[in-house]
Parts: C-alpha cells; structure tokens; sequence
C-alpha cells in the first residue's frame, strides 16, 4: 500500500528568511557536515591511539604560523559578514555589499595562507596513516571554504547589483549561517592537527 503525501508551497512566504524550507536545509546541511568533521577529528584520535610515534618518526608536526594567521582571518571575515547582514536588515545596501565583498576577500587571502600551509606539509598524504588523516581533514576544510566563498561571491555580485532588500535577504541569511560554520570549525581542526601534537 502506498502513501501519496501532497504539499502545497503557495503559501510559503520566500520572503522569511528563518521559517522558509531554505533555512531549515541550511541548518541539515550544517548539522551534517560539522558530524563529518567530528567524525573526522575521532578519527585522528583514533590512529593517534594506535601508532606509538605521532606524527611518525622523522615528521615534523604542521608549522603554527599559517594556521594561525588563517585562524585570525576566518573569524574577521565573519564579522563583517555579521557587519553585512546588520546593514541589509536597514536596508543599507552599500553596507551590505561592502561586507560581503570584504568577507570574500578575506577568505581568498585565508585560502591563500592554506595553501602555503600546505605546500610546506611534511608528510605526503599516502605514507602512512598520519600523513593521509592530515590531508583529509585539511583537504575536507579546505573545499568547505572554497564553497563559502563561491557561493558568497555571487551574494556580493547581488548585493552590489541591488538585489536584495530588508524584505528580500533569504540568500543573505542563509550564506551567513554557512560563513559562521566554515570559519567557526576551524577552531577544533587547528587545536587537533596543530596544537594537540605539541601537546600530546
């Protein structure tokens, strides 16, 4: 026996940025992912618990400059996305462009520091165990900010274009939900694949 369930979205107002289905996917999507990236740091862990040596002997762990640099930018780029959706809630369209497009910047320079950062690894990523769970978590995070900046840089192009509106900023919200997931978990991966060997 089969079940027809039938939804009629005519009412659905696009225009509600936190009761709209978007919103909602947004934060699955988000859920998700950061259960991805704990799974991940579990992981570490876990082959940390069963290798004697790690990292392995003779490799040194990931320099703390880079990291720490992108651990400063991310954060500043997610206040001027705060700083941005502050201004659309006024309508303040300048505002809201300058914080976007600035967020964007920031996070290409974030990339950038990344990927000197990983050039400079010490371990390749198909040695040995260390090796690939440091480029995965580092990959995985990796393309997590290169898909925030893509999707926010056609956020700004709209911004600047005068798309959106105090009325009309579902994309704003929903991109600034993402912006302050990818910058904020990079916290634990720096403490894990940064701080941690030092410690441990």
């Amino acid at each position: 026996m089969q079940t027809r369930i039938t939804v009629d979205a005519r009412e659905i107002d696009r225009f509600a940025p936190h009761t709209h289905p978007l919103w909602w996917g947004v934060l699955g999507a988000v859920a998700i992912e950061a259960a991805v990236v704990a799974t991940l740091l579990t992981s570490y862990f876990y082959l940390a618990a069963q290798n004697p040596e790690w990292p392995p002997r003779g490799v040194a762990p990931p320099d703390l400059f880079w990291p720490t640099v992108v651990l400063v930018l991310l954060p500043m780029s997610s206040f001027t996305m705060w700083w941005a959706g502050r201004g659309s809630d006024r309508g303040d369209k300048r505002q809201l462009s300058i914080g976007v497009t600035t967020s964007v910047l920031l996070a290409l320079l974030a990339l950038a520091a990344r990927s000197v950062q990983i050039a400079e690894f010490d371990a390749s990523w198909n040695n040995h165990a260390y090796g690939s769970i440091l480029w995965v978590i580092t990959g995985f995070h990796y393309t997590h900010v290169v898909s925030a900046v893509c999707g926010t840089a056609v956020v700004s192009v709209l911004a600047w274009r005068g798309y959106f509106t105090p009325e009309r900023q579902l994309g704003v919200v929903v991109d600034t939900v993402y912006w302050y997931f990818v910058a904020g978990v990079f916290l634990p991966i720096y403490l894990v694949l940064y701080v941690a060997p030092r410690l441990l």
